[in-house]
């Protein structure tokens, strides 16, 4: 039985950069590069992944839905996400294709999804900002997804930039990015990034008074 505060809560305690730190003195690739938060004051939120992939095919019938709302990828998403996930969407990179909107949002907020990383596109995102939910992307484009993605799988491993993320890895997220901290290696980050932290304080502290004599010494 899990007692004291869950490593999700103890990851969210430190910023990305500093958990990054510790992922590349473990040689581990955590960073996911080129995917911003999608408004200012996002704070900082961490959940277990749950990797989705989208994979290229243009008018797919199996995809399509008329209008705008949820297509037919998306929804198998929204079924199987829950409290505590971290979606995270590999739609190759893709910024023109948006795959994630209001609605999703809101249906993962009722949820209690901790947020969205798309490595694609998002739309909506003034709704997006309005509810307040956390999103992640590669940028902003009002084009729909199903036009040219269809679904792939969901709960299997995706590879994202070098950064390979399973379902039930960390996934941490703030304004300086995203980082992936795998799920058995993650009592070695918290331990790595609370030395880091240490000697960081020490740093800020002599460059403060400007009394730092020598860089490798803290």
């Amino acid at each position: 039985m899990q007692t004291g505060p869950s490593i999700a809560t103890r990851l969210s305690a430190h910023p990305t950069s500093a958990v990054s730190d510790a992922l590349d003195e473990l040689g581990i690739a955590g960073a996911l590069s080129g995917i911003t938060a999608q408004r200012q004051g996002i704070g900082r939120v961490c959940g277990r992944a749950l990797p989705v992939k989208f994979v290229r095919k243009s008018k797919d019938p199996e995809a399509y839905r008329f209008g705008g709302g949820i297509g037919k990828p998306l929804e198998k998403v929204l079924k199987t996400m829950k409290a505590g996930d971290m979606v995270v969407m590999d739609l190759d990179g893709a910024p023109d294709a948006a795959a994630w909107g209001g609605l999703a949002s809101r249906l993962a907020q009722r949820r209690g999804v901790r947020g969205t990383i798309m490595w694609g596109a998002c739309r909506d995102l003034e709704e997006i900002r309005a509810v307040g939910y956390p999103v992640w992307a590669v940028g902003v484009c009002p084009r729909r997804s199903r036009n040219e993605f269809t679904f792939g799988s969901i709960n299997e491993q995706i590879v994202v930039k070098g950064v390979v993320i399973r379902a039930g890895d960390y996934v941490l997220a703030d304004e300086s990015g995203v980082v992936v901290v795998p799920q058995e290696r993650a009592e070695a980050t918290l331990e790595l990034v609370a030395k880091i932290e240490i000697q960081e304080r020490m740093l800020e502290e002599q460059v403060r008074d400007d009394i730092v004599a020598s860089w490798d010494q803290v």
